[in-house]
């Protein structure tokens, strides 16, 4: 097999393990560097801004507060604006430079949300993430929580606004064990008031949140949801990401510091789903909605089990859950709740799945594909001794095979081409991404990826670490495990590795923006999307692994056979 050198960095790095939460430092030679990179300006501006420096300070400003980072009334010094600039830097997860950036004008001169939470002194004097989930206290006295509205905007039908309110509100309660209704008429006060103010043209914020009286507990007083009325409400996705924006903070969450969550500040003009730093918030401010687990399946037989999960808007008819059983039946898992059988042969010893596609491969190395337009199982591989597994990932198939060759099926008959030639140290393990980047793992620890469209001389070196023992791939993001127990993310925008988690990881999956852990006691982990911090899922000694879909879909599978499907 022929590697070449990543020619984007022209040296190598070589540093100390490291067991803390932090970039993590490389233990051989790695071609991705293993520290952020700080790109310093060859004369960087004392203050830190460049161009409309009146906007720059505001944006900056206007981020400190959405944090709570500033006292009321007070202004950040201009000696100290280029600390300042680093510290949201590191939130938008790009260089440190101290210097005003595109990415970060880009980012916040979007819609943005008013709301400022009271000052807090350790998140102003640090980068620890410990207040992020609550606002004014730890939640209502009451699980019952009305709202009512107060007046309506001239851009919407007054129909249209109550039921957006009402599928916003939705979204939470699916989530908490809460209830959250409109308030009668004759009810004389409601939880939350919703309403519309003019808030002039220099205003460029589309809603905030407030309480009417003041005081540390949401029980305190009333919560008022307020929408800027000199926006343009037509646009149902801004009504619709504001309205359940808002709703968070009137349940207790204030802002995430991760761009892709519900939560964060600016809006970027899609109607973002409830993220996992979301969940873990309304979690950990109201616990789970009981019960949290339902058993599925109890059966000691099963042997395989899969998610079929495709990038589409619209689920394809093949996706779903699936397991294998040792007697070679392959079942679904129907809408309905039914384990209902596709196949039954004794030679089947593996399944595997994407993009609404589903294959099985025999003992004879055969590999048969089954997707909705042919209804039934098409040979797509002649027997062989030398496959050892087959993967689906995007809209592609591969096989490694025991010979050290990998190869791609060419979506025609039963031809197959190779994007590997055999090479000492054999593969481990394949994983790709959503773009067809195939990732490689080596037995000896490296990390060689190819992108798309694959070539002969296609393949660089990424990473050589012989602590590596399992790689995963969600959307666009790559991961590994290592032996320490340590999950490393690959910052492909910054073009470094950063540990994630290090509390003693044994597996590590990854789908879409999912990505689980499972320890070694069993406990199933959840990542928030901030480094450090994920949510526990479950706690069962006997669980043998995890899958999950892109719609944050989770199953379980027990050492014992039972297989267990998270529905809170």
């Amino acid at each position: 097999m022929r590697i070449l050198f990543a020619t984007f960095v022209a040296t190598f790095i070589v540093s100390c393990s490291s067991r803390s939460i932090n970039d993590i430092t490389a233990r051989r030679t790695s071609i991705i560097p293993s520290t952020l990179p700080v790109a310093t300006p060859t004369s960087p501006p004392a203050d830190g801004l460049r161009g409309d420096k009146q906007k720059q300070t505001k944006n900056v400003h206007n981020f400190f507060k959405a944090y709570g980072w500033l006292k009321k009334n007070e202004d950040i010094p201009e000696a100290e604006l280029p600390a300042a600039i680093r510290k949201i830097q590191k939130v938008l997860k790009v260089s440190q430079t101290g210097v005003y950036d595109e990415h970060m004008d880009t980012v916040m001169s979007k819609p943005r949300c008013g709301t400022v939470p009271q000052y807090d002194p350790s998140e102003s004097l640090n980068d620890t993430m410990q207040s992020r989930y609550v606002l004014w206290g730890p939640k209502w006295d009451h699980t019952s929580i009305t709202y009512r509205f107060i007046n309506y905007t001239a851009d919407l039908p007054v129909s249209q606004q109550r039921s957006l309110v009402s599928d916003a509100f939705a979204r939470w309660t699916q989530i908490a064990p809460i209830t959250i209704s409109e308030a009668p008429t004759s009810a004389p006060r409601a939880d939350i008031h919703i309403r519309f103010m003019s808030m002039g043209p220099t205003e460029d914020t589309y809603a905030f949140t407030n309480m009417v009286a003041d005081g540390l507990a949401l029980s305190s007083g009333l919560i008022n949801i307020t929408f800027n009325d000199d926006y343009t409400w037509s646009d149902d996705r801004l009504f619709n990401y504001t309205a359940v924006h808002e709703i968070g903070h009137a349940l207790g969450l204030s802002h995430s510091k991760v761009e892709e969550a519900v939560m964060f500040p600016f809006f970027e003009g899609v109607i973002r789903p409830i993220h996992p730093d979301d969940q873990a918030g309304a979690h950990g401010i109201y616990g789970w909605r009981n019960p949290r687990w339902i058993r599925i399946d109890s059966v000691v037989t099963s042997k395989n089990v899969i998610q079929i999960s495709s990038a589409a808007a619209t689920p394809g008819m093949v996706d779903g859950l699936y397991q294998l059983r040792s007697t070679g039946q392959i079942l679904w898992y129907n809408p309905s709740g039914v384990w209902t059988s596709i196949d039954n042969n004794k030679d089947t010893v593996q399944i595997t799945g994407s993009n609404n596609v589903l294959y099985q491969r025999h003992s004879d190395g055969t590999i048969w594909k089954y997707t909705t337009s042919s209804s039934s199982w098409q040979q797509i591989s002649p027997a062989s001794a030398n496959v050892l597994e087959i993967y689906a990932a995007a809209d592609q198939l591969y096989m490694r095979r025991k010979d050290g060759w990998v190869a791609r099926y060419s979506g025609s008959g039963q031809t197959w081409n190779t994007i590997q030639q055999p090479s000492a140290p054999s593969s481990v393990q394949l994983a790709a991404s959503d773009s067809r980047t195939l990732w490689n793992l080596l037995a000896n620890g490296d990390l060689v990826r190819s992108e798309w469209p694959y070539t002969a001389n296609g393949w660089q070196i990424v990473n050589q670490d012989s602590t590596n023992i399992a790689i995963a791939v969600g959307g666009e993001e790559f991961y590994k495990l290592q032996s320490d127990g340590s999950i490393v993310w690959l910052d492909s925008q910054e073009w470094y590795w950063k540990t994630i988690e290090d509390e003693g990881s044994v597996r590590v999956v990854a789908v879409g923006r999912y990505v689980y852990s499972r320890h070694v006691d069993g406990s199933i982990w959840r990542y928030t999307g901030t480094p450090g911090v994920w949510e526990m899922l479950d706690g069962r000694a006997d669980s043998a692994t995890v899958v999950g879909g892109r719609n944050g879909e989770v199953c379980e599978v027990g050492t014992g056979g039972d297989i267990w499907k998270l529905i809170s």
